[in-house]
C-alpha cells in the first residue's frame, strides 16, 4: 500500500509553511486511525484563502490568539481567543484575519485533509512567518487540482 504524504512525514518535517502560515502537525499519525488532522497554525493577515467547500470533513478551529472573521454559509462569525469556530463539510466558507496574525488550533474530521495541507506546504524551520503573497497563476493551478483531489473546491 502506498503512503500518504502525512504518513511519510519524518518527525523533523512536521513542522510546515506555505505563503503567510506556518503550521506544526501535532497528532501522531498512529493515534489518528485516519480520521482526524490536527495541527497548530499561525497565519499573516493576506494568507486566507479563497471562499471554499470541503466534501470530505469538518473542520473545528480553536482561535489561541488574533480575531479572525468567518464567512460560514449566510452566517458572519467574529471570533477571537478562546473561541472556537465550526466549519461544517459541504457549507462554503472563508475567512478573514482581522489582525495582524492568528494562532489557531486546527482540527479536521478527514485525516486527507492534513495530506491536502502538507501537499501545500515545505518542510520548514524559521520561527518567522514567511510573507504572505499571492501566488503565481501556475501555482494556483496546483493549488486547485490539489484541492480537488481532496474534495476541497472553490464557489
Amino acid at each position: 500500500m502506498t503512503k500518504t504524504i502525512l504518513e511519510s512525514l519524518e518527525s523533523t518535517e512536521s513542522r510546515r509553511a506555505f505563503p503567510g502560515v506556518i503550521f506544526e502537525v501535532v497528532m501522531p499519525r498512529a493515534a489518528t486511525n485516519k480520521n482526524v488532522f490536527i495541527a497548530e497554525v499561525e497565519g499573516l493577515r493576506g494568507s486566507e484563502p479563497p471562499r471554499h467547500m470541503h466534501t470530505l470533513e469538518d473542520e473545528i478551529v480553536v482561535i489561541k490568539e488574533g480575531t479572525i472573521t468567518y464567512f460560514i454559509g449566510d452566517d458572519i462569525i467574529p471570533a477571537s481567543a478562546g473561541d472556537t469556530v465550526v466549519l461544517p463539510k459541504n457549507i462554503p466558507h472563508h475567512f478573514v484575519i482581522t489582525s495582524a496574525k492568528m494562532k489557531i488550533t486546527l482540527i479536521a474530521t478527514s485525516r486527507s485533509f492534513g495530506d491536502f495541507f502538507c501537499g501545500l506546504s515545505v518542510p520548514y524551520s524559521d520561527e518567522n512567518i514567511p510573507a504572505a503573497q499571492r501566488p503565481p497563476e501556475t501555482r494556483r493551478k496546483e493549488i486547485e487540482a490539489l484541492m480537488n483531489n481532496f474534495g476541497i473546491y472553490y464557489v
